[in-house]
């Protein structure tokens, strides 16, 4: 199996491939595939990653509603329930998981490279973790924006929320034990690094922005305000990728920015919980004394 990352066989460095045709470190040269099988495995594991979210789910949900009808004699529905959701999150780890094991895969070349070392897992020396906090808050600022500029009517994301308390920490556990690391490494790690070798930075910003973007809309659908936000993150956070030519930034700008929404989802009174970015930002302006 062919690595997607252009890479030292050597030391393992990843590196740009408009840095030259050798590893700036030992001087050998890159190892991996050509360009469009690059793009082509990539494109692969971008089509797993969505398709295991879906395979998983089904799977976790099929199995609930057997066991249901085994034990309960229950006839099958799929009205959404506390359960129902909490079944399909559970779903929605396991493709994670999978997906995460799947990129290893790819990317070592079946572990003959080294994975973090391959994808990026380094600070760029102008980026560090204090700057990972203020862009995350910045998102969060942007969010505020288009919340009070653009219509923001109820999703299905915040319908699924309204369900239980224990759905709400389920889904802020998905939002920063899994999905910051996942994702990051499907789009701006193996997607984001084949399509840039290929076609140059400026493509692979708009091919991994919009990708990142329609992925999630679905869930935030009715609400040009979250949408905006979605499409404002991946695009930044892509942008992060490029600048740096690392992946660690843009994990660690993603965990925060998903963390601080989590911390506020979790601490909100039951009813409707504080979900959007607008609430977010009136919480932490009513800590510091603010009134928003």
């Amino acid at each position: 199996m062919l690595s997607l990352i252009t890479s030292c066989p050597r030391c393992g460095l990843a590196f740009e491939a408009v840095n030259g045709p050798a590893c700036p470190s030992c001087q050998e040269p890159p190892a991996g595939a050509a360009k469009p099988r690059r793009i082509g495995i990539a494109f692969l594991v971008w089509v797993a990653s969505v398709g295991a979210l879906f395979l998983f789910q089904i799977l976790a949900l099929l199995i609930y509603l057997g066991i249901r009808m085994a034990i309960l004699h229950e006839p099958p529905t799929l009205q959404l329930t506390p359960g129902l959701a909490l079944v399909s999150l559970a779903g929605t780890m396991v493709a994670h998981l999978a997906t995460l094991a799947f990129c290893w895969w790819v990317v070592t070349s079946g572990g003959v490279i080294p994975f973090f070392a391959t994808l990026g897992w380094r600070w760029h020396h102008q980026f560090k973790w204090v700057h990972a906090v203020a862009l995350a808050f910045a998102m969060l600022l942007l969010g505020f924006a288009f919340e009070r500029w653009l219509p923001n009517g109820e999703t299905d994301f915040e319908r699924l929320l309204q369900l239980s308390y224990s759905v709400r920490v389920a889904v802020a556990l998905l939002a920063v034990l899994s999905a910051p690391l996942v994702e990051e490494v499907v789009y701006r790690g193996v997607l984001y690094s084949a399509v840039a070798e290929a076609k140059g930075w400026r493509v692979a910003v708009s091919v991994v922005t919009i990708l990142f973007a329609l992925v999630h809309a679905p869930q935030y659908w009715g609400s040009p305000a979250a949408i905006a936000a979605i499409v404002s993150l991946s695009l930044v956070l892509t942008l992060l990728r490029a600048a740096t030519g690392q992946l660690l930034p843009c994990v660690a700008a993603h965990f925060i920015f998903n963390g601080v929404q989590a911390i506020i989802l979790l601490v909100s009174p039951p009813g409707r919980p504080e979900t959007t970015t607008a609430a977010v930002v009136c919480a932490i302006g009513r800590s510091l004394g603010l009134d928003f």
